[in-house]
């Protein structure tokens, strides 16, 4: 019969046993510290993105707060009171512009106010960036003056130069050549003038496309404004702009093809 004793470590066998628990320590505490790591890290982004947020609803208050402001009667650059959130600084600014510089759709109207521009009074209407006709809108500038005392209006409507696909080969607008500039056309036209005849407003629709447009020649009134808040947190780096055009008040579109009369309509 035989006796069975049990194996007792080496020297040699309990130090390998103390390096391996060891490693698997490190292992351990090297996970640990990552996950550690990584959700402090998304901690902080989150925080950061919540305050990204919080500064960006200041800004946007700005523009809100400009856009109810009276329009008509300004003159000269507004600088609006502080209208953000707790801790953040927001600096609003309306610059009113002369030159009416803006993106229109098809189908819709620009208002260029005409107060004080003289009769005759040369209007240049630059438009498109693009130089093939067929993909290039058109434009029909409306001018509404005063002849004594009577309302009166003129049509004056330019594209494109030809050749165009229908129906723009057959719509008898004024053609302008492309030219070698950001816009690639350009039109001119005067003011209605005369003894009695006081310029009112115009309004400039697009035909056909959606166009990139610039009006110069009626600097002397307030045409556009452009609107920029500035919003920044005062316990950090954030800081967030936004910018903004608004054109003038106006009728919609859909008024240019209404029928007004001061008096009773005959029938």
């Amino acid at each position: 019969m035989y006796k069975v004793y049990p194996m007792i470590p080496t020297k040699n066998q309990q130090g390998q046993i103390a390096i391996v628990i060891l490693l698997i320590m490190v292992v351990l505490l090297t996970i640990g510290l990552s996950l550690a790591s990584r959700t402090t890290q998304e901690v902080f982004l989150s925080q950061q993105e919540a305050e990204s947020t919080r500064v960006f609803n200041a800004a946007e208050s700005g523009v809100e707060d400009a856009l109810s402001q009276d329009f008509s009667a300004m003159s000269g650059t507004q600088n609006l009171p502080n209208v953000g959130i707790d801790n953040v600084t927001t600096n609003t600014t309306i610059i009113p512009q002369g030159v009416i510089e803006t993106q229109i759709t098809e189908g819709t109207s620009v208002h260029l106010d005409l107060t004080g521009i003289a009769g005759g009074s040369p209007i240049t209407i630059e438009w498109s960036k693009n130089s093939d006709c067929d993909n290039s809108a058109s434009l029909i500038a409306t001018t509404y003056y005063d002849d004594a005392g009577e309302t009166k209006v003129v049509h004056d409507p330019f594209g494109p130069e030809l050749p165009c696909t229908s129906p723009r080969d057959v719509d008898d607008f004024t053609r302008e050549p492309s030219v070698d500039a950001v816009y690639k056309y350009k039109h001119t036209l005067n003011l209605p003038t005369g003894i009695g005849v006081t310029p009112l407003f115009m309004r400039i629709k697009a035909v056909y496309a959606d166009t990139p447009l610039r009006v110069t020649g009626a600097e002397a009134t307030n045409q556009y404004f452009i609107i920029r808040a500035e919003a920044n947190n005062d316990l950090g780096d954030e800081s967030r702009t936004i910018e903004v055009g608004r054109g003038l008040s106006t009728a919609p579109s859909f008024m240019d093809y209404a029928l007004y009369s001061g008096g009773t309509l005959g029938q």
